[in-house]
């Protein structure tokens, strides 16, 4: 949980956003396809609807809506489809949020707000799962938000029962985002997280996040890295362009990709510069294009 010790703001990632719109349907079983387990439709108390993929520690969130609470939707959960929010863990989202305006983080100021949804169980129980979130400013987070998450019910999240995916993925390892001025784009999680450990990258600059990494790096770095896979550019500020999974077994996440008929690219990489190349007999990662995901470049590495 991001946890308050000594008066340090840490960030570990919790969820990761992937906005489907009115594409719920499409969007479950594309991912299905992509050899995830989804868990049933949830509805929020908001009017979006969802399913997710749980890992070990974080899941995916395929967010949308239903047909007919399309005008229910509140602006700021309306983005273009693709990779668009981003939600660090949060415990005592009030003490949090207290401790944040102190620092003079870029958040919102009205507040943790409180939403919940039911949750099926498959068992003919719909318990509530509850949650806090603290927004930043959207001004600093084009295309998508980032925000803090206080899990009240973590127990109807985190079952294992929808732990097991077919292509082996245990957690998420990296986001990445592309942004034309990747200094200034990192420089909100710089301010929220003070003592986090920044570093320089090839095309960019990465904010390791307790075990995993956020990655800012410029169009041509993304360019180089990713090329066609990538996503049409909506406009030209920043976007979320690609999410890396670690995954027990790249032969499982191949094999579900090959039986279901989803195009992908082996590579291999090295991973401290990010350059990757296509190497079939010693893969180190598949990547599977933006066109397959609504949105985003999806790559999975072998733990």
């Amino acid at each position: 949980m991001t946890r308050l010790i000594s008066k340090q703001i840490l960030p570990q990632i919790d969820h990761v956003v992937v906005t489907v719109s009115a594409q719920l349907d499409n969007a479950d079983l594309q991912y299905q396809k992509l050899g995830f387990t989804t868990t049933p439709r949830g509805h929020h108390s908001l009017g979006t609807s969802n399913h997710l993929t749980i890992f070990g520690t974080t899941y995916l969130e395929l967010l949308g809506y239903e047909p007919q609470n399309s005008d229910k939707i509140d602006s700021r959960w309306r983005f273009d489809n693709g990779l668009t929010g981003l939600a660090f863990k949060a415990n005592q989202a009030d003490v949090l949020y207290d401790a944040l305006i102190k620092q003079d983080a870029p958040i919102e100021g009205d507040g943790p707000s409180a939403f919940f949804r039911p949750v099926d169980l498959g068992n003919g129980t719909f318990p509530e799962a509850h949650f806090k979130i603290i927004r930043f400013d959207p001004t600093y987070t084009p295309n998508g938000q980032i925000f803090f998450c206080d899990q009240l019910t973590p127990e109807l999240v985190w079952r294992k029962a929808w732990q097991k995916h077919a292509n082996g993925v245990t957690n998420i390892y990296r986001i990445i985002t592309e942004a034309r001025d990747p200094a200034a784009s990192i420089a909100p999680l710089k301010r929220t997280f003070p003592t986090a450990h920044i570093t320089t990258i090839e095309g960019g600059l990465r904010l390791e996040a307790a075990d995993k990494q956020l990655d800012y790096i410029t169009p041509e770095a993304a360019e180089k890295l990713f090329g066609d896979a990538l996503a049409d550019r909506q406009n030209e500020q920043d976007r979320k362009i690609a999410l890396i999974l670690k995954t027990r077994s790249l032969n499982k996440v191949k094999h579900v990709l090959t039986k279901n008929g989803v195009p992908f690219i082996e590579q291999t990489i090295d991973d401290d510069k990010q350059n990757a190349t296509p190497n079939t007999a010693q893969a180190k990662q598949i990547v599977v294009p933006a066109q397959e995901t609504f949105g985003f470049v999806l790559i999975f590495q072998a733990e």
